[in-house]
């Protein structure tokens, strides 16, 4: 909701406004907006809405002072800005070109480091690392001048302890760790690297404190199966104390699931 509160202070007034100032989806933005209505922090019209009193976001705790990672960096659709190209926009010595004008995504966007959760081994510009948190995830975007940046120390580490934490939380409450690098999609479980993940979820089931092991669905249906059988897996290792793995990366199971793991883990 607070990324909601920011786009409406910096100026949207029309669902389509806070969506390209977000990126989020636009049945999230509605319940946000939904939940600020039944607080009576907003009011919707013909017109679109206004804040009718939201509180304060919270100020950045530090200055971007001469980084620009997020004008070189990022994608922001709206000014036709690709990944990985300084936007036409930028002017050296002068900066944005645009800044009254600019869209509401550059309007309501703050960094991981700007609002002070990192250190200053995190600093964009020197890092090549853009941190920022959306609703259900940690997003990561990496200079394409250093894409394995993300994978060194201080970083990785980082990167794992906010993917076990999203992890470990309950129900809706969790969140993924998403990492671009140029071409190249990653999810983390841990110290486990999904490469490529789909639309349609990941599956995945704990081999140690911080790796897993992880099937990639291709379908909903998929992503059921495969969640219906790694549930069946976990009753097994309670019953007998242990149980064999699958180790197919693509397998789509079908039910029933027991006897095939059973027999996979020669129980009888």
């Amino acid at each position: 909701m607070l990324t909601v509160v920011r786009a409406v202070e910096a100026g949207a007034t029309t669902l389509k406004g806070v969506i390209d100032a977000t990126g989020l989806s636009r049945l999230k933005i509605e319940r946000a907006l939904n939940l600020l209505e039944k607080q009576k922090l907003l009011v919707r019209n013909g017109q679109g809405f206004r804040a009718t009193g939201l509180p304060k976001a919270v100020r950045p705790a530090r200055q971007c002072g001469s980084c620009n990672a997020c004008c070189d960096i990022l994608e922001v659709a709206a000014v036709d800005k690709p990944v990985n190209q300084l936007c036409k926009h930028w002017q050296t010595g002068t900066g944005c070109t645009i800044y009254d004008r600019r869209p509401q995504m550059c309007r309501s966007f703050v960094c991981a480091w700007l609002q002070g959760h990192l250190d200053e081994s995190w600093f964009p510009a020197q890092a090549g690392l853009v941190v920022h948190f959306s609703q259900d995830a940690v997003n990561v975007t990496v200079d394409d001048e250093c894409p394995d940046r993300w994978r060194e120390e201080p970083y990785f580490s980082k990167l794992v302890e906010w993917s076990l934490n999203g992890i470990r939380r309950i129900g809706n409450r969790g969140y993924a760790t998403l990492v671009v690098a140029g071409a190249d999609r990653f999810l983390l479980l841990g110290r486990t690297v999904v490469p490529e993940p789909t639309l349609f979820g990941t599956a995945f089931l704990p081999l140690t404190s911080d790796t897993f092991r992880f099937w990639r669905a291709t379908s909903p249906e998929h992503l059921q199966r495969l969640h219906e059988r790694i549930a069946e897996i976990e009753r097994i290792r309670q019953e007998f104390g242990s149980c064999a793995i699958p180790e197919n990366e693509d397998d789509d199971p079908h039910a029933p699931y027991r006897p095939a793991l059973l027999r996979l883990s020669h129980h009888a």
